[in-house]
Formats: structure tokens, sequence, C-alpha cells
């Protein structure tokens, strides 16, 4: 039935997991100060193979997205689900810092969701991804990091 239902209605099931083409996932980009999101932050999709070779889709071996005013960005995966994904958030400013670069199983992020960065500096809020979704949380420089980028970026 479920097959059946999935086929209906335009995607279709990898195997007997929840992996499905068709299926959108999000990247979403927040502020590790406050929670709120990060709106017109660049993120970089590649969708990778067994092997950990690029798989070439309709839109190229990359997908370049731009998160929105939710700080959210969202694509779709192809018929030839890949088996691991490639997620990158590159911060438009010189003021954040963040680990933000994921590799990852497809299957672990349709199924659970994935964080990656650091942690919220505000305890009382807790961050979880959700199933289907990259989280990356970014924090704000502190003023003596912003003091030594100069020398650090040369």
């Amino acid at each position: 039935m479920r097959r059946f239902f999935a086929t209906y209605f335009g995607f279709s099931c990898w195997g007997t997991t929840s992996l499905c083409f068709g299926q959108v996932l999000r990247a979403r980009v927040i502020n590790a100060k406050n929670g709120h999101p990060l709106p017109k932050q660049h993120i970089s999709i590649s969708l990778l193979d067994e092997k950990g070779e690029k798989i070439e889709t309709k839109q190229g071996a990359l997908l370049e997205l731009e998160t929105d005013i939710n700080g959210d960005a969202q694509f779709t995966l192809p018929e030839a689900a890949p088996a691991h994904l490639s997620a990158r958030a590159r911060l438009t400013s010189e003021h954040w810092r963040c680990g933000c670069w994921a590799l990852v199983a497809t299957q672990d992020v349709v199924q659970k969701g994935i964080v990656e960065g650091n942690e919220l500096t505000t305890p009382a809020k807790p961050v979880k991804a959700e199933p289907g979704e990259i989280l990356f949380i970014a924090r704000p420089l502190t003023f003596l990091e912003r003091l030594l980028y100069p020398l650090e970026k040369g």
C-alpha cells in the first residue's frame, strides 16, 4: 500500500527505508547567540554516490542555493537518490564563525536531521534538526576575533 501511495503521488521510495526521490530537504542557517535565522547566506550542496563521486543532475553536479528570510534553502532529491550529501554554508560576512560543512549519509539527513556548527549560547534553547534538515549554527565573532581576523586572513 505504501508503495502504491508513493508512486501514485509522484515519488518513489528506496528499498524499505524512508529515503524517497522527489523528497524536499532543507538547509537552514541560524545565529548561535539568539537562534534567529540568517537570510541571504550561500549554501552549496553536492550529491555523492557510494564512492564519493559527484552525481550529475539536471541542475548540475553542484546545487547553489541562498537562504530565504527564514534562513531556509530547500532542494529536492533526484530520481537516483544519492548515498551521501556534502553541504556547505558560505557566510556572507567575515563577522561570523561556523563549522559550516557536512559530509553525511543522505539517509541520516532524511530520518534524523543533522546539526553542524556551534551550540547556541543561550542554554535555555536546545537546538535539534528536524528530519530532512541540515542545520548550520553560526556565531558572531568576539571582539578579539574581529581584531585578529585581518591577521588570520593574510
